[in-house]
């Protein structure tokens, strides 16, 4: 799939994501808003902002808990339940491009690669970075926490090298990244992805293609452009 390249210009409407790479509701959210702004006649002035979100703060750099398993004590059900539901999320993602292999899925921080997001972001690599990260945790079973894995993914996004080993040396964008956080707080964010286009209409969930085009072009037409 192509994509965008986001703040190339002054956009008629600005679409900001809040989302995590450990979410799949929000990889397939992400992949929708893309074929939503590929369907939509005036797709290439859509500016999307990516903001970071962590779903698990605290967590470890890494667990050794299967996803299926984490997910079934935090809701209280059965592992046949939560695979169940992969299955379905699974179907879905391949509808748009995805591939989910939950069996892979290997838990841990995710705020190392929100920091390197966060350098990524209105640069020519981001898409491919994000894009990147989500396929390394969700298809390739890879540990986002492992600095080499992420040394890799933004290798392959064309992200700078150097860019990337200052991140990663230190706590560069830190800060950033809890900005994003404390600004989804204020907003009342509980779960991820969540939309806000034009700073004023949120818009929470995965949505469907035909729904982000019809938003998508109800925020045109009230937009200056």
């Amino acid at each position: 799939m192509a994509s965008f390249r986001t703040r190339h210009k002054v956009a008629a409407v600005e679409v900001q994501v809040w989302s995590d790479f450990a979410c799949p509701w929000c990889a397939l959210g992400l992949a929708r808003l893309d074929l939503a702004r590929h369907e939509f006649e005036h797709g290439d002035e859509i500016d999307v902002v990516h903001r970071s979100y962590e779903l698990r703060p605290r967590a470890s750099s890494s667990h050794d808990q299967t996803m299926v398993d984490a997910v079934a004590v935090k809701y209280g059900t059965t592992t046949e339940r939560v695979r169940e539901r992969y299955e379905h999320l699974a179907a879905l993602g391949r509808e748009v491009g995805l591939v989910f292999d939950f069996d892979r899925v290997r838990l841990g921080s995710t705020f190392d690669a929100h920091r390197l997001a966060q350098a990524a972001r209105t640069t020519p690599s981001e898409e491919a970075l994000l894009r990147g990260l989500f396929r390394a945790y969700f298809t390739e079973g890879q540990l986002l926490s492992d600095h080499g894995v992420l040394r890799e993914v933004a290798a392959a996004a064309g992200l700078d090298d150097g860019v990337t080993d200052k991140v990663l040396a230190g706590d560069l964008y830190a800060r950033e990244v809890r900005v994003d956080e404390a600004e989804a707080q204020e907003l009342d964010v509980t779960g991820v992805p969540f939309f806000l286009v034009n700073g004023s209409w949120p818009i929470p969930g995965a949505q469907d293609v035909e729904t982000l085009v019809t938003v998508l072009r109800r925020a045109w037409s009230r937009s200056e452009h």
